[in-house]
């Protein structure tokens, strides 16, 4: 059996087959790559990076809005 990676989206999550880009997965999730950072084991990574078994990738979305004057 060859190992997952495991995706968290807030509380979901789930598992994928290893060997697709960071971008790829999230289209396959119906998400848009352009709304979410992507973290792979902790560390920050540009959405092209391919994911290896074992691999957690946690997605965070990107917020975006007016700035606060001062």
């Amino acid at each position: 059996m060859t190992e997952k990676v495991t995706v968290t989206l807030r509380k979901q999550k789930w598992e994928v087959e290893p060997g697709k880009s960071a971008r790829k997965i999230m289209e396959e999730l119906d998400l848009n790559p352009e709304n979410f950072l992507t973290i792979r084991n902790g560390e920050l990574v540009d959405e092209s990076v391919r994911l290896k078994a074992g691999d957690h990738l946690k997605l965070v979305a990107v917020i975006s809005g007016g700035s606060h004057g001062s």
